[in-house]
């Protein structure tokens, strides 16, 4: 069968399977970096929903992910992973994050925009994974040009200077239905991590990008409503990537 009927093939899944529906996909233009991103929903919608990106200087393709992997030509899993079902301490968290529109407010702020679900059985409840909301948040830009979605909602609070301090760190990667949790990360004043899983790496801060580089990892932060503290205040977030995983975390208390 000629698949250029169908139109011109820009990503899947899997070569020649035709049954590889697209989820909810959204292509996106930034002038400041000269790609097309094409966002992606992965997986059911209650629990396991996720969202993917990849990239391409041409609205044609090739779209290649943070991993290299040519969606256009070969196929294969996308990378890397936007968001995921995740929850931080004093939470319930959040899940079925995805079928999203990406847009800026045309002076440089970008943003996500899906459905959110809070879990199945809710402090007993079997409805509670039943109803979607709507939800929106910060989107930083990582210095190589990938889209890091903030962990919390957007709460336009005010964008006072950034300081470090002990982390909520999630390990956010890939995992059918399951909720990604937080364990602690400490950053010692001598620059080096004293615990979670990057226990012996060292830290820096860049102050004017606003940038936490953590055991190699680029990580963007910015200033968010906390949602999981009572009375609400505000909190640091970030968001960062390697090739093959995603990181969010909070600042602890």
């Amino acid at each position: 069968e000629d698949i250029a009927a169908y139109g011109s093939l820009i990503a899947t899944r899997k070569m020649g399977d035709r049954w590889q529906g697209s989820e909810g996909p959204e292509i996106v233009y930034n002038a400041a970096t000269g790609y097309y991103y094409l966002f992606m929903a992965y997986d059911a919608l209650e629990v396991p929903y996720n969202t993917r990106v990849c990239r391409s200087k041409n609205i044609y393709g090739p779209y290649l992910g943070i991993d290299g992997t040519d969606l256009t030509h070969t196929g294969g899993d996308m990378l890397p992973v936007v968001t995921h079902p995740y929850k931080f301490n004093g939470s319930y968290g959040w899940v079925g994050i995805s079928h999203c529109a990406v847009f800026d407010d045309g002076n440089g702020n970008w943003y996500y925009a899906s459905q959110g679900r809070y879990p199945e059985n809710v402090a007993g409840n079997p409805y509670s994974n039943a109803l979607m909301m709507g939800h929106v948040r910060s989107i930083r830009w990582t210095e190589s040009g990938w889209p890091g979605v903030m962990p919390e909602r957007y709460g336009a609070v005010p964008q006072v200077a950034i300081t470090e301090g002990n982390w909520e760190h999630i390990d956010l990667s890939y995992s059918y239905g399951k909720q990604k949790e937080s364990s602690t990360m400490t950053l010692a004043a001598d620059h080096t991590i004293t615990a979670g899983s990057w226990k012996g790496g060292t830290w820096s801060y860049n102050a004017d990008k606003q940038i936490l580089t953590a055991n190699g990892v680029e990580l963007c932060l910015q200033r968010e409503t906390d949602w999981e503290a009572s009375p609400r205040t505000h909190t640091i977030v970030y968001a960062g990537y390697t090739n093959s995983k995603t990181y969010w975390g909070k600042k602890s208390k």
